[in-house]
Order: structure tokens, then C-alpha cells, then sequence
């Protein structure tokens, strides 16, 4: 497969910001119909589903990347994701403790542990403290672990083949599982749902299904973006009817919502990816173009910002300023300004300075 930049992956990014901004603002739907209310709270209580579709995409580009070129060394990959994904991070997270007020005025013996759990992203791997600081910051957790493993990943497909990802998947879901009936009692992996929904233990599938999917030679399968469409939406459909049955707002939250969340969610993401990297389609050329380009590149701040203490600045006067829009599709807008900004101001000149800067092997 080609491994030239190809757009529509950077707006299938902007998309998957997009559901997860929606999941996190679902219930305010006050502009709605008040008949449709209740049914768009019912299907946007799945769109954390945007989150499962940042994983598969980050396993279809670094497979579709690394698997058959030149590996530039573990030491220079990991610099590399580590200008990526952290410099941001660090920042917004410190803002958030600094300005927050629920945590600024938190005793020091209080805030500097909190603090360094978050910024050393530990947080992830334990349910008291995952969504403390920036809320979604701990899927970040889930994507560093999948970059430290990646390099034996590659290697164990290198030596056997890529099928061992199956073994891998299953054998890291076991692990997690072992430990998390050996660990609660110090306050880490607290529960086996837990384990398997917010940590790379569970999540591992997801990432190694997209990177399977990277592999296929262009033209194996076909109408792949037509397919792994239409499975997305019976999957997010099926989520729903899952949710409803449990009497749960969002399906995750049950075992076989989970689960199909983890395994069943990434062949058909991971099949619609393979399409838009494969042949040409109606969606590909959306994906494609200039607005989502902009979107699909500043996504990350956007993720990091929407539920941050920028985002409670800015609620915290838009019916004073803009009382003529719904003021989710105002947070919306600001935010997507705000982190479009972020993205070509602090963002990309810190990632292409630390790239620069770092010595090669």
C-alpha cells in the first residue's frame, strides 16, 4: 500500500473529534424538537465510539508507515511520537491544574500528586484517577502504551506474521485481567471492566486490527469504503439497541456493548480506512477537502480542548455574548478556533523543533 500522505485520513480524524465532542455536549439538545430529544440523547450516548475510531486510525497509519519500510529505531520512533503527542498535553494539563477551580485550590499534598498522576499519564490506569485534569487525556495512556509496544509488535510480525496480532490482543487482555484481580487494592486497575475498556489491555485489539487492515495490498478487497461504512453504522446502530435493552445510557458501560465497542467496531472502521487509503469514493473526497484538512490537523488540540477549563471559559459567557446560537454549536465554533490556533501557533512549531532537534541514530 502506497505510504504517501493521503487527505482523507486527516478528515476521518476531524470526524472522530467531531463524535467525541458530541458524546461529551450530548445533553444539550435544548435547540432540538423536544420530539427528537430524547432520540438523539439515546444515539450521541454512543459516539464515544470517536475515540475507538482515533485508535484503529492510529494503528492503520503507523502500520501502513512502519511495517514495510526502513524501521528508523525504537529510540528515534518514540522521539518522534513523544514530539507528537506530549508537548500539548503537558501544557494544556498544567493550565487545567493552574486555573481549574476545582483543582487550583486544592491543598499542595493534594494537587502535586493528582498533578504529576496526570502528566506522567499513570492516571490512565487507574478508575479513581482516569478522568481527573483533562477528562479524555486518558485514551493517551491507551496510545502511548500501543507506541511502547510497537516496535515488538513489529518485530513478532517480522519473525511469525502479522495473524500473531490475534495472539497478542488475546494474551494482553489476559494479563490485564490477572492484574487487575492482584492490584485494586493499591488502586490501580480496579475492576476487569475497567481494565478492559480504558486501558491498552483491552483496547490493544482496536489498534492491531487497523494495522492488519494497513497490510492488505490495494485492491484485495473491494467497495471497502461502501462496506465499512454500512458496518459502522450497524454497528452504531446495534449500540443503541444494546444500550436501550440494559436500560444504560451508553452501551460500553455493558459487556457485550463493550465488546463490540473493543473487536467488532475496529474491522468495520478498520475496513472503511482501508478504502479510503485504496480507491476513490464519494466520502474520500469530503475527507478530503480544504475545511476538514484544517479540522483533521488541529484535532488533537480540539480534543484537548473540549473539555477543558478553556471550554468552561468560554460557556461561562456565551449567553452573554453570542445569545443568538445554540450554545453548543457556539462552544463548538470558538473551540474549533481556539484549537486551529493552538495547532499552527504552539503545536506544530514545538513538534517540527523537537523533530529537528532530536539526534538521529
Amino acid at each position: 500500500m502506497n505510504r504517501g500522505y493521503l487527505p482523507a485520513l486527516t478528515g476521518f480524524r476531524a470526524v472522530a473529534a467531531l463524535l467525541v465532542f458530541l458524546f461529551h455536549y450530548r445533553t444539550a439538545a435544548g435547540w432540538l424538537p423536544s420530539g427528537l430529544e430524547d432520540a438523539w440523547r439515546a444515539l450521541a450516548s454512543q459516539l464515544n465510539l470517536g475515540v475507538s475510531l482515533f485508535f484503529t486510525l492510529s494503528g492503520f497509519l503507523l502500520g501502513r508507515l512502519y511495517y514495510a519500510a526502513p524501521w528508523p529505531g525504537a529510540r528515534r520512533f518514540w522521539q518522534r511520537r513523544f514530539a507528537r503527542i506530549y508537548p500539548l498535553f503537558f501544557l494544556l494539563t498544567t493550565l487545567q491544574f493552574l486555573f481549574h477551580p476545582a483543582l487550583k485550590g486544592l491543598r499542595p499534598a493534594v494537587w502535586w500528586p493528582q498533578y504529576l498522576l496526570n502528566v506522567s499519564l499513570l492516571k490512565g490506569f487507574s478508575h479513581r484517577w482516569h478522568l481527573t485534569g483533562i477528562g479524555p487525556a486518558w485514551s493517551l495512556t491507551v496510545e502511548e502504551c500501543f507506541y511502547l509496544l510497537l516496535p515488538v509488535l513489529l518485530w513478532l510480525a517480522y519473525r511469525f506474521t502479522p495473524r500473531i496480532w490475534a495472539g497478542c490482543a488475546l494474551v494482553l487482555a489476559l494479563l490485564g485481567l490477572g492484574l487487575s484481580a492482584l492490584l485494586p487494592p493499591i488502586g490501580w486497575l480496579e475492576t476487569p471492566h475497567f481494565t478492559l475498556l480504558v486501558t491498552f489491555f483491552g483496547r490493544s485489539a482496536e489498534f492491531l486490527i487497523g494495522a492488519a487492515f494497513a497490510l492488505l495490498p490495494a485492491g484485495r478487497l473491494t467497495r471497502a469504503t461502501s462496506w465499512g461504512l454500512l458496518l459502522s453504522t450497524v454497528v452504531l446502530g446495534l449500540q443503541v439497541g444494546i444500550a436501550r435493552h440494559y436500560g444504560v445510557a451508553a452501551a460500553i458501560d455493558t459487556w457485550p456493548g463493550m465488546a463490540l465497542n473493543n473487536w467488532g467496531l475496529p474491522v468495520a472502521s478498520g475496513l472503511l480506512l482501508y478504502g479510503l487509503a485504496t480507491e476513490p469514493s464519494w466520502l474520500s473526497q469530503v475527507l478530503s477537502s480544504r475545511p476538514l484538512q484544517v479540522l483533521g490537523r488541529s484535532s488533537y488540540a480540539f480534543y484537548l480542548l473540549h473539555l477543558s477549563v478553556v471550554a468552561d471559559f468560554i460557556q461561562g459567557r456565551l449567553h452573554r455574548h453570542v445569545p443568538q446560537l445554540p450554545a453548543v454549536l457556539s462552544l463548538f465554533l470558538l473551540l474549533v478556533t481556539a484549537a486551529v490556533a493552538l495547532h499552527y501557533l504552539v503545536e506544530k512549531p514545538v513538534h517540527r523543533w523537537l523533530t529537528q532537534a532530536a539526534p538521529s541514530e
